[in-house]
């Protein structure tokens, strides 16, 4: 046996002993050798198969772990030669010896007590495949050259195996060439040419990053000068730089220790912090690229134990302790991105795969790291997702609704993935449930409301929060908004208690939506319910009357156009004397009907001046309390009973009892001189204002009969611009005269007085009486007359009458036919209308006790004439001219002459040219001068 070789400084290592000990053991063993070259081929073309530089930095980083940890690389072309420095713990005997060895290894930590990369010893053989490679270190060098290992064999004696070269790395040479300037070791790799070499340096260029995030004890990479860093941000996040400009940044999260090795997390995040998950061909990496397809959006890097080819797992060991560490990456992501790590329900990509993707599964499920509305973090168990959550309603429910997730997860894809991990997913119904008995202040409902109505699109949400609790007036809370209302313009001191309200202050749009009412003020007014109120204050009394009045007024004031009904006037009010009186009973302290009244000492209650200085005059005269007139109301009036003046008269001209009676009070009370200012007042005010309109009310019928101005009954004055009666009745000196025409004289007398005051106006001769008016005079007593009004022995005759020219005569008929107006003297002719009639004429007659003319006059037609047919053309004419149709007979005369005689004489008296005629045996005579053509 050959006695080893000393160690020399030109054989650092003893290279020389080494090489006789492999010779040796080929040549006592010829299958030893076709082992070693078949392992040697199968690791090179194999199991290292594109791993020459992960494997070279992978060499390098545990060199640099044993120099703590802040290992360079530096990857140049030479040539053919690539070359590849590093810094960190130099070449040593032990190293040598693995190298030369295969399955053999001197890694097994370090002082440190970091783990190493390199545990198999086998590594290296990446780069077994090129004929030579120089390891170069500064405690000395080795160089692996496959021509040299050949001749080797041949001077030993010792046959190649079959089929295949001698193995290439086996037997190392002394190299005396040192490593490159600030480096510690470098690996010359003599490639079949440039090409290959410049190939090697691109893909190193490409695996920089990834090599730079596996080996931390890597922290900078130069590929043919571009320079590759990697600097840490306090310990969360990775930025890797090309030349001092980043290149990507990756959160991490940070390294976790579990039964089956190390673990550490990875995601790419943008400028924003926004994580970009990993796309597909992802690879288990412990801590270099396996074999191990992962389908993760994030990278893991671990210290997993693999087979000895780096390709897989090693059979025992259970890759699911690798999710340890993917949680807390999920919660140091930023929020409105979480989801965007929770690995989609996809098949897997491999059956480590899916079991990997199993436990993240459970661990997120069970971890806490979901943000929770109101600050916390949640597991996703426990956590309850509100889809559509806003800021603003996770603002109000964050301490309410404890478990709420935070809304930059509570809707589209965040949502779904915490959906599937086990979230419960929480609708407005349960919300709503959820809320019930919850103790909060008004504003706070109304927040609530504000901030959730972008969650309720359609009536399908509306009616899921039914049963959303809505605080009311009263303090009360009540499920769901439907039957409650809400009274638009109300202050919200008024606390209305006949018909449940929602809290002013908790009042929103969505409640609309969901069943709340809008009442206006009038409609709370016009409530029956409010009645009972009524019914229970007047009951109880003192502070009750009080609070309903304040309620009322409020409402009043709140409504500047709405007027209380009239049986809200009942309500009571303190009086200035310390009594207490309903409100229509009272007059405010400086209301004009206190200056109207004839008696200073007449019984007017004046409202206390303190409910004047708290609510306005204007909300208290709307509710009743006396400015002008006061109006009583009553409906289904039984009996005259209501102690108004003269009402039983009024009462007993009714033909049957008014279904509704609306009066005025205390119109008796007027000073006389004062009506001007009385009618004033009662048109200034909008409740007694229409009352002066109604003909057959009370408050007409008292005004025109008693109600004077200048000594004259309303009723003997007529408006100003009414020519109806002119110079009949004198014009009403009033500015609002036009509004007042209900309560003025009109066509026909109201009764007897009327009457005899129109027929003495008539009989004055002092007066200027138009003919046409004369007529419309008669004609309205006629009417009534005839009407039942008055009755002619309710009158005594005039001493004259008026007649057709306008003066006044003693001895006139009355023109009972209109063809009698043109024989009969004008100052002797009364009209009973505008166009005479018999009827009439027979009435006007008898109350003047005058004669009609036929009494008076006898007429007979003493010219000749023609009958004619009532078809013919003349009598067509005539009853398209007069718009009368001959009831009898027709006669043309050349020119129609009727004689008059006295009926006591029978002396004839005149003669007339008439038009027409039509004589006591119904026949018409009509003047051909008038009938042709």
């Amino acid at each position: 046996m050959t006695p080893p070789h000393p160690r020399t400084p030109s054989d650092p290592f003893g290279t020389a002993s080494l090489r006789d000990a492999t010779l040796a053991a080929w040549r006592d063993s010829p299958t030893r050798l076709a082992e070693d070259a078949a392992a040697e081929a199968d690791l090179s073309a194999i199991g290292y198969r594109d791993r020459l530089i992960t494997e070279l930095a992978a060499n390098a980083a545990d060199a640099a772990a044993g120099e703590g940890g802040v290992g360079r690389l530096r990857v140049t072309v030479d040539g053919p030669r690539l070359r590849v420095a590093n810094t960190g713990a130099p070449l040593t005997a032990a190293g040598v010896r693995a190298l030369t060895a295969l399955r053999v290894s001197p890694k097994n930590g370090s002082a440190s007590g970091s783990r190493n990369v390199g545990r198999f010893g086998v590594g290296f053989r990446a780069t077994a495949y090129l004929p030579r490679v120089d390891v170069l270190s500064r405690s000395g060098g080795i160089t692996f050259d496959a021509a040299r290992t050949a001749d080797a064999l041949d001077r030993a004696g010792i046959a190649a195996p079959d089929g295949r070269p001698a193995p290439a790395q086996r037997l190392a040479w002394p190299a005396a060439e040192p490593p490159a300037d600030g480096y510690d070791t470098e690996v010359v790799l003599h490639t079949p040419g440039p090409e290959h070499a410049a190939s090697l340096a691109e893909q190193a260029r490409a695996e920089a990053e990834d090599l730079l995030l596996e080996l931390p004890a890597l922290i900078e990479i130069d590929v043919a000068g571009e320079v590759f860093t990697r600097t840490d941000d306090d310990g969360d996040v990775v930025t890797i730089l090309a030349d001092g400009r980043p290149r990507r940044r990756w959160l991490t999260s940070g390294t976790y220790d579990t039964p089956s090795g190390p673990v550490r997390w990875l995601v790419p995040i943008d400028g924003d912090g926004r994580p970009t998950p990993i796309g597909e061909g992802e690879v288990l990496r412990s801590p270099t690229p396996t074999g191990v397809p992962l389908s993760l959006p994030a990278r893991l890097i671990a210290g997993l134990p693999l087979t000895p080819d780096r390709r897989a797992l090693h059979p025992d060991t259970d890759i699911a302790d690798a999710a340890a560490g993917y949680p807390e990456l999920v919660a140091s992501v930023r929020d409105d991105a979480k989801h965007l790590l929770i690995p989609d329900p996809v098949l897997a990509a491999g059956p480590e795969d899916a079991r990997l993707r199993t436990a993240i599964d459970q661990a997120l499920r069970h971890a806490q790291w979901v943000p929770a509305a109101g600050g916390e973090a949640l597991a996703p168990d426990r956590a309850w997702v509100l889809r559509g959550l806003t800021p603003g309603l996770s603002d109000v429910l964050g301490d309410v609704v404890e478990p709420l997730v935070h809304p930059d997860l509570s809707d589209g894809p965040p949502a779904r993935a915490l959906l599937r991990l086990g979230a419960k997913d929480l609708g407005l119904a349960e919300l709503a449930d959820l809320l019930t008995g919850v103790d909060r202040a008004p504003e706070w409902w109304g927040e609530l409301y504000d901030a959730l109505a972008a969650l309720v699109p359609d009536a399908d949400a509306a009616a899921e929060l039914g049963a959303l609790p809505v605080p009311r007036a009263d303090g009360r809370l009540q499920r769901g908004a439907r039957g409650l209302f809400t009274v638009d313009g109300a202050v919200p001191t008024a606390r209305i208690d006949w018909i449940p309200t929602v809290d002013s202050r908790a009042a929103r749009p969505l409640l609309d939506r969901l069943g709340l009412e809008h009442l206006s003020v009038a409609q709370v007014l016009e409530h029956p319910a409010l009645l009972g109120e009524i019914e229970n204050a007047d009951a109880e009394g003192g502070e009750a009357w009080e609070d309903l009045a304040d309620t009322v007024l409020l409402l009043l004031a709140a409504d500047e156009k709405v007027r209380a009904p009239a049986a809200l006037g009942r309500i009571e009010l303190p009086a200035r004397d310390g009594t207490h009186w309903p409100a229509d009973e009272l007059v405010l302290p400086d209301a004009p009907l206190r200056t109207l009244i004839a008696d200073p000492d007449a019984d007017l209650g004046v409202v206390d001046d303190a409910m004047v200085a708290a609510y306005g005059a204007d909300p208290l005269r709307r509710l009743g309390v006396g400015w002008g007139f006061t109006v009583l109301t009553d409906e289904l009036p039984t009996a005259p009973d209501h102690d108004l003046d003269a009402e039983e008269d009024w009462w007993d001209g009714l033909d049957v009892p008014p279904e509704r009676l609306v009066a005025i009070r205390d119109l008796d009370l007027v000073d006389p001189d004062r009506w001007p200012q009385a009618l004033d007042v009662l048109l200034a005010d909008d409740r007694t204002a229409p009352l002066l309109s109604d003909p057959d009310g009370y408050p007409v019928w008292w005004l025109r009969r008693y109600a004077e101005i200048g000594g004259r009954r309303l009723r003997e004055l007529r408006a100003p611009d009414d020519d109806t009666l002119r110079g009949v009745t004198d014009p009403l000196d009033h500015p609002a005269a036009d509004r007042l025409t209900a309560l003025l004289a009109g066509p026909e007398p109201d009764d007897a007085v009327d009457a005899a005051a129109r027929l003495a106006a008539l009989a004055d001769p002092d007066r200027d009486i138009a003919p046409g008016v004369a007529a419309r005079v008669h004609a309205g007593l006629v009417t009534a007359i005839r009407t039942g009004r008055l009755a002619v022995d309710d009158l005594d005759p005039p001493d004259g009458v008026r007649t057709l020219d306008g003066t006044v005569s003693a001895g006139a008929v009355v023109a009972e036919h209109p063809w009698w107006v043109p024989v009969l003297p004008p100052s002797r002719t009364v009209l009973a209308g505008p166009v005479p009639d018999p009827a009439s004429a027979a009435v006007l007659a008898d109350l003047l006790d005058i004669p009609t003319a036929s009494r008076r006059y006898a007429a007979r037609v003493v010219s000749d004439g023609e009958a004619v047919d009532r078809d013919s053309a003349v009598a067509a004419r005539e009853i398209a001219a007069t718009g009368e149709v001959p009831d009898g007979p027709i006669v043309v005369h050349d020119a129609l002459t009727v004689a008059v005689f006295a009926t006591g004489t029978g002396a004839e008296i005149g003669r007339h040219r008439v038009p027409r005629w039509r004589d006591d045996a119904r026949t018409w005579h009509l003047s051909e001068m008038v009938s042709r053509p």
